[in-house]
């Protein structure tokens, strides 16, 4: 999938504009594989994982276990304690943060440097700073990507790289009451962003 080379180096600027996946079929995010409230996509064939900073567990990428089914209620947050919270999978984000293409024959290079929101899905209405501190770590900060792929594009083809953000998926129960000892059974995810998603293809 990824291959190093010697040919002219395509490298892309860092752009301002975001496209989400899910608003294009000529996105290169796997058929099927996007999660149900489109914000996350299991990786295919054409994926390259590349991690910032080491892993936090040892299951492998997974849309779907990302994807709660239920979002947290309108209205005021209320207090809860977030207990249990551990790490569950790693899921590539839809919304794609750097893009370059070109004719082969050639080596395609995408150097991606970017700050990355954490971001959070829960089924109760928390303050994110509860949730910050069940997960032990900033739900609401950004957090900074970088890594680099090569691709190399046959002679006569058109090739494409794409950058999607990585993270690590979190879970966490919500529990209730003075001291936080009631179980809601309702949960909070939060994904912190931890490399890049290369998508990268010829045609």
């Amino acid at each position: 999938m990824s291959a190093a080379g010697v040919a002219v180096a395509l490298t892309a600027s860092m752009g301002a504009s975001v496209s989400h996946a899910a608003e294009g079929s000529t996105l290169g995010v796997p058929t099927g594989s996007i999660s149900a409230d489109g914000k996350f996509f299991a990786p295919g064939p054409n994926t390259v994982v590349k991690r910032t900073e080491a892993p936090a567990g040892n299951s492998p990428l997974s849309a779907e276990s990302a994807s709660p089914v239920a979002p947290a209620p309108a209205g005021t947050a209320a207090y809860y304690n977030i207990k249990n919270a551990h790490w569950i999978a790693q899921s590539c984000g839809t919304n794609m943060i750097q893009q370059t293409s070109g004719q082969g024959k050639t080596t395609l290079v995408l150097s991606v440097e970017k700050s990355v929101a954490a971001t959070v899905t829960k089924e109760v209405n928390v303050d994110l700073k509860y949730v910050s501190a069940g997960m032990g770590w900033s739900v609401t900060s950004t957090y900074g990507v970088k890594n680099e792929s090569r691709f190399e594009v046959p002679d006569g083809k058109w090739g494409t790289v794409q950058a999607f953000p990585l993270f690590d998926v979190y879970e966490g129960e919500a529990w209730a009451g003075v001291g936080g000892d009631l179980p809601t059974g309702k949960r909070v995810w939060a994904y912190k962003p931890v490399g890049v998603c290369f998508n990268q293809w010829a045609q």
